[in-house]
């Protein structure tokens, strides 16, 4: 990567509050990238007209902020709700297809196909509220490891 006057050079990174990785000191950029920044920056502007300038920023909202603790729970807990509802309406198409099917045939007459479906769908029951159970453990998880990356300012030295 290096070339003539390649030296080491000291990079500071940060987040902003978009959670966007951006460089803090010790690198010089070209004029071409200060000018689609510049670009970026006027585009941004437009979209949001009450948006204030960085001198003019409240310090409080310096810091990155996102869903509350609580605020996550609730969508953890209304993300299972609907999948729990989707399996309810998914057993109740199965149970009523086996009723008419066993009304058409006899109970006598299912055939070991038949039995092996319903197996294969009992399993995939229950392998779907396996992975309900990971994810809401994992999300949980997801978002300790989160918060306790904020708490450090999301600043990287690298060399």
């Amino acid at each position: 990567m290096g070339g003539n006057g390649s030296t080491n050079r000291k990079v500071s990174f940060g987040m902003d509050e978009d959670e966007k990785v951006t460089v803090i000191e010790g690198v010089k950029l070209s004029a071409d990238v200060l000018r689609r920044m510049r670009e970026s920056e006027q585009a941004d502007n437009t979209k949001s007209p009450s948006s204030v300038s960085d001198n003019q920023k409240d310090p409080s909202s310096a810091k990155p902020t996102g869903p509350s603790s609580t605020e996550i729970q609730e969508e953890i807990r209304k993300n299972f709700e609907r999948q729990q509802s989707l399996v309810q309406e998914q057993l109740a198409k199965l149970a009523q297809r086996e009723r008419e099917s066993a009304a058409a045939k006899g109970l006598d007459e299912l055939t070991p196909a038949f039995i092996t479906e319903k197996q294969k769908a009992y399993r995939e029951q229950e392998n779907a509220k396996m992975l309900v159970r990971d994810g809401i453990s994992f999300t949980s998880r997801s978002h300790k490891e989160w918060r306790a990356g904020t708490s450090n300012e999301g600043q990287i030295s690298c060399i």
